[in-house]
């Protein structure tokens, strides 16, 4: 691979990181797609390292704030952090360190779509519910908690 070559997949690495952050994984696997060699990959990660272009840490972090405010639960951040390429430990750290309430958020998500009166539900009904907030990430006690009629009033 010639100077201009590198300097092309460098400038579109820039480019890339310039718009949005990117974990490590993210960009590793766009350099492949292009058909970048491997020794060169890891030396524009280091140079974007070094220069605090990617930072795993500061991406999940973001990534973690993105999902809450999309009211998702815990199961599907976790899994979707996976996807993007993020270390599990140092997600469920990030996510141990934000102090998170998964109850509230699963009945903010479930008020947000579900706002009508829920007092006269037929089993298809809860159980169609229980659905979308389980697909949510939200495990069986957030859900419970989440349906019913006044939670506040514990």
């Amino acid at each position: 691979m010639d100077d201009k070559e590198r300097q092309k997949h460098k400038n579109y690495v820039l480019w890339l990181l310039s718009r949005q952050d990117y974990s490590t994984k993210q960009i590793t696997t766009k350099l492949q797609s292009r058909g970048v060699e491997p020794e060169y990959i890891q030396e524009l990660i280091t140079y974007c390292t070094e220069h605090h272009f990617i930072d795993d840490v500061r991406f999940c972090e973001s990534f973690i704030i993105r999902q809450t405010n999309k009211l998702l639960g815990y199961q599907r951040i976790k899994s979707d952090a996976y996807n993007k390429g993020l270390d599990t430990e140092l997600v469920e750290t990030m996510i141990n360190e934000m102090e998170i309430d998964w109850y509230q958020l699963a009945q903010s998500a479930y008020n947000k779509k579900f706002s009508n009166n829920n007092e006269s539900l037929d089993y298809k009904e809860k159980a169609k519910r229980m659905r979308y907030l389980s697909y949510r990430g939200f495990n069986r006690d957030q859900i419970e908690f989440a349906m019913q009629p006044n939670p506040s009033d514990e």
